[in-house]
C-alpha cells in the first residue's frame, strides 16, 4: 500500500474496542460459534472494509470466557463454502476434542457443525482457531479468544485481550490470495503489511493514571513475532502461553512468539493527557502497534498495592532421572543446508520433495501425511526429555497438542526459572531443552506454528498409549 498515505490516515482512526471482560460470553453456557464471511474495518474509514472468514463472522471470534473449573460445551457451525474444524490451542483436553482434522476428528463441511465438549484443567489465557489449511483459514481470521479465569484472580481495574496479528493487504484494503507463496513456504512464514490490535491496525487504548490492568497478549499471526516494549511503563509479566510464572519484570522486549501468549500486570503511570506508543521491534523496522491514550482525569494518586501472583501451575513434574530421551533437528528452508531427507518413506533430493510443495524436515524427515510413523511413541505416564536444535536461519514457535513442555536450557544455559510452555520460539542456530509428562493418551501434532511452514514439512505426531 502506499505507505505514506496509509500512515497519515491511519493515525486519525477512531478508538476501537479492546475486548474487556464485560464484552464475554456468559461463562459456563452453551456456546454457538459459526464460521462465515464477514466484513471489518481493519484500516479505518477512509479505506475499504476488508472481507475476513471470522468466527460470528468477526475477528477475533466472540471472546469466550470461563471460570476454572467449568466445562466448554462450544458447538461450531461451518457457513463457509469450505471444511473446517476448531483446535483449542494449548488446552490440555480429551484427544477427540483436540479440532485436528483427519486425525482428531472428521473436518466439519460446509452446512455442518461439531460439537467440542471439555473441561480445561488450567487456568489461563488461551485462544481458539482453525486447524484446516490453517495458513489461509487463520490467515482470513479464523481465531478468537478463550480465557480461563482464576477462581481467585488478582485485583484489576480493567482486564483485557490484545489478539495481535497482522494482514497482507492490498491498496484497497483487500486481503491478498498467495496463501502459502513459495517464498512464505521456504523463509519466514507469511508476513504481512499492517499489524493489528484485535483487528485494528494503529489502535488508540485509553486509559487513566493509577488504573490497573491485566492485559492477555495473544499471537494470532500466521508467523510474525512481536518484540514489544511499553516505554515507561515497567510491565510485570505473571503468565506465560497460559502458566503462571513468579512476576518479573524483563530488561528486554517482551517477545510474543506466533501463537504465544504473554500475561502482563501493567500499572498506568503516565502524567495524564500524555499518551505512549508500544513498539515492536522484532524486524529491521521499528513500529508502534498501539497507542495508550490517558485521560485528562486521573483514577486514582497512586498504584494499587495489592497480590499480582497467580496460582502455581498444577502441570505433572517430568523426572528427569528417568526421562525418555529424544532429539529434534530442524532443517531445511532458504539457507538451510537441507540436500536430501524423507518423503512419504523414501529418500528424495530436496529439490524433488521442493517440486511438490515441502521444503523442511524434522530429524530428515517431512511432514507430509497425518499416518506417518510418530516422532514419539511412548506408554501414558513417561516422561519425556526433548532436545530441539535449530539448524535453520529461521524461527520456529513448535507447539505440541494436548500438553504444556517444561523450558530448561536454551543453548546450554539452564533456565534459573524453567517456565511452561506449549509453543517454545526456537530461534535461528539455537538448541532448546524441554521436558514434559506424556500424560494425555492420543496422536498429537506438534509442528511449527509457523504455518506455512507446517503445511510444507515442518510437522511430526507424538502417540501416547
Amino acid at each position: 500500500m502506499n505507505r505514506r498515505f496509509f500512515l497519515k490516515r491511519s493515525g486519525a482512526i477512531a478508538l476501537f474496542p479492546t475486548l474487556p471482560h464485560k464484552h464475554a460470553m456468559a461463562a459456563a453456557e452453551p456456546i454457538n460459534i459459526t464460521a462465515r464471511t464477514g466484513k471489518i474495518p481493519i484500516v479505518g474509514p477512509d479505506f475499504p472494509s476488508t472481507d475476513v472468514w471470522g468466527f460470528n463472522g468477526q475477528v477475533p471470534g466472540t471472546p469466550i470466557r470461563i471460570i476454572h473449573g467449568q466445562s466448554v460445551q462450544a458447538t461450531v457451525h461451518n457457513e463457509l463454502q469450505v471444511p473446517t474444524a476448531v483446535h483449542w490451542h494449548g488446552i490440555r483436553l480429551p484427544n477427540a476434542m483436540d479440532g485436528v482434522a483427519g486425525l482428531t476428528q472428521p473436518a466439519i463441511k460446509s452446512g455442518e457443525s461439531f460439537l467440542y465438549e471439555f473441561t480445561p484443567p488450567d487456568a489461563g489465557t488461551y485462544w481458539y482457531h482453525s486447524h484446516v489449511n490453517a495458513y489461509e483459514q487463520v490467515g482470513r481470521g479464523l481465531y478468537g479468544p478463550l480465557v480461563i479465569e482464576e477462581k481467585e484472580p488478582p485485583i484489576v481495574d480493567r482486564d483485557l485481550i490484545w489478539m495481535i496479528d497482522d494482514w497482507r493487504l492490498r491498496d484497497d484494503a483487500s486481503i491478498t490470495d498467495d496463501f502459502g507463496d513459495g517464498h512464505d513456504r521456504s523463509h519466514a512464514g507469511r508476513i504481512g503489511n499492517v499489524p493489528t490490535v484485535n483487528g485494528r491496525f494503529r489502535d488508540v487504548v485509553r486509559v487513566r493514571t493509577g488504573e490497573r490492568i491485566r492485559l492477555r497478549l495473544i499471537n494470532a499471526s500466521n508467523a510474525r513475532n512481536f518484540a514489544l516494549s511499553f516505554g515507561a511503563l515497567s510491565p510485570s509479566v505473571i503468565a506465560i502461553d497460559g502458566q503462571a510464572v513468579t512476576p518479573y519484570k524483563p530488561d528486554a522486549p517482551i517477545v510474543v512468539g506466533a501463537a504465544g501468549r504473554v500475561d502482563l500486570m501493567l500499572d498506568m503511570n503516565g502524567d495524564p493527557g500524555s499518551l505512549l506508543p508500544v513498539v515492536d521491534s522484532f524486524y529491521r523496522q521499528n513500529f508502534d502497534l498501539v497507542k495508550f491514550v490517558y485521560d485528562d482525569k486521573p483514577l486514582r494518586e497512586s498504584a494499587l498495592d495489592s497480590n499480582i501472583h497467580l496460582p502455581p501451575p498444577t502441570l505433572p513434574e517430568p523426572d528427569l532421572t528417568a526421562a525418555l530421551k529424544t532429539e529434534v533437528t530442524i532443517a531445511g528452508g532458504a539457507m538451510g543446508g537441507l540436500r536430501r531427507a524423507k518423503f512419504n518413506g523414501e529418500w528424495m533430493p530436496l529439490g524433488d520433495i521442493a517440486r511438490q510443495g515441502y521444503v523442511w524436515a524434522l530429524n530428515d524427515v517431512v511432514g507430509s501425511r497425518l499416518d506417518m510413523p510418530p516422532l514419539i511413541d511412548t506408554p501414558g505416564g513417561t516422561s519425556v526429555h526433548l532436545t530441539i536444535h535449530n539448524q535453520t536461519a529461521f524461527p520456529h514457535p513448535m507447539h505440541l497438542h494436548g500438553h504444556h513442555m517444561k523450558l530448561l536450557s536454551i543453548d546450554g544455559v539452564a533456565l534459573a526459572s524453567p517456565r511452561w510452555v506449549d509453543s517454545p520460539l526456537v530461534m535461528p542456530r539455537q538448541t532448546v531443552e524441554l521436558a514434559f509428562v506424556a500424560d494425555n493418551p492420543g496422536q498429537w501434532l506438534f509442528h511449527c506454528h509457523a504455518l506455512e511452514h507446517h503445511a510444507s514439512g515442518l510437522g511430526t505426531l507424538v502417540r501416547i498409549s
